[in-house]
């Protein structure tokens, strides 16, 4: 069953109040039994410094500031080790480039990292941004305020598969893993676990303006019909959820589902709120399909409305376009 972490990788943008994040790594990596490593990542010297300063002092500062950092990670890995074994690491560079060729280098399955944005409890950081496009791994992003304990855990799951066919089996692939993830955390996390699903027919802002006419009777057929559609499928997705499971584990967790009629770049949030969500899990799949997707523009408009930690799931397949450094360009 997919959503057991073994190899996590925890990201600090700095070295000021990351004692909350480490601490929820760590938690995280108690939980599954997994490797950790803290990944302090730093900023390289500005592009120009090199043309005001004499190359061997380039040179020498640039080391001073790895061998500054790598000191001070020493000294923080003891601690944090004091309970649970954590290795600790130094990359100067871009941060989520950096972030992206250590996981493919090292094999982490989950990235954890705090918001970017310390002044907002929306995901809007460029960086972040860029992890949820690009990583391959899920990314698990936390708000600086929020607490470790998570009571209600929400799987936001996509199972509409009006898509091409090629799509259609990477769709209900992508769906079960939301839910396998987000089982996972309910149940080390002894939390309730929801799924979400919200539909439409015809998107609302195109009624709503009189762009095209809609009989009222055949609209409510089709809705009664794609619902219908997509209770079957969801009993089929929580079927196979309980036999990877198992009917004790299923039983204990009681999945509360919530079928959802109307726009979805708005009511997938509204419903996360609702339920008081301590962390969605969701995909974040386009049309463009795998490899060399981007992220869809539904759930970029949910993760930005979001006040709860987010875990960003990739597709089967998926291949980040991110390239490791000892590749040629």
């Amino acid at each position: 069953m997919k959503g057991h972490f073994k190899n996590i990788l925890c990201v600090l943008h700095d070295t000021n109040e990351q004692e909350a994040l480490v601490a929820q790594a760590k938690h995280i990596a108690k939980k599954h039994q997994a490797k950790l490593t803290v990944l302090l990542v730093l900023d390289e010297l500005p592009p120009n410094a090199n043309m005001i300063m004499q190359s061997f002092e380039y040179l020498e500062s640039q080391s001073t500031l790895s061998q500054t950092a790598q000191s001070w990670m020493d000294d923080k890995v003891a601690q944090w080790s004091a309970n649970y074994p954590v290795k600790g690491e130094i990359a100067i560079g871009h941060l989520y480039l950096e972030v992206i060729r250590h996981v493919v280098s090292n094999q982490y399955d989950l990235v954890v990292k705090f918001t970017e944005n310390q002044l907002t409890t929306s995901i809007t950081g460029t960086e972040d941004r860029n992890l949820l496009r690009k990583c391959p791994c899920p990314v698990w992003i936390l708000h600086r305020t929020q607490s470790r304990k998570y009571k209600q855990v929400v799987a936001a799951i996509d199972i509409n598969y009006h898509y091409p066919q090629h799509e259609v089996q990477i769709r209900k692939q992508l769906a079960l893993d939301v839910l396998s993830y987000a089982s996972r955390i309910a149940l080390l996390e002894y939390a309730q676990l929801h799924v979400v699903h919200v539909f439409d027919a015809v998107p609302e802002n195109i009624l709503r303006h009189g762009f095209i006419s809609v009989n009222e009777h055949a609209l409510q057929n089709d809705l009664q019909g794609i619902q219908g559609e997509r209770e079957a499928e969801l009993n089929r997705l929580l079927g196979v959820l309980r036999l990877e499971l198992g009917d004790e584990a299923y039983e204990y967790l009681k999945p509360q589902c919530h079928l959802v009629h109307g726009y979805p770049r708005k009511l997938i949030a509204q419903t996360a709120k609702a339920c008081e969500a301590d962390v969605i899990v969701m995909g974040t799949l386009s049309r463009l399909g795998v490899p060399g997707y981007i992220m869809g523009g539904t759930a970029e408009e949910t993760i930005e409305q979001l006040e709860c930690a987010v875990v960003g799931l990739k597709p089967e397949g998926f291949v980040t376009p991110v390239r490791l450094a000892n590749e040629n360009d």
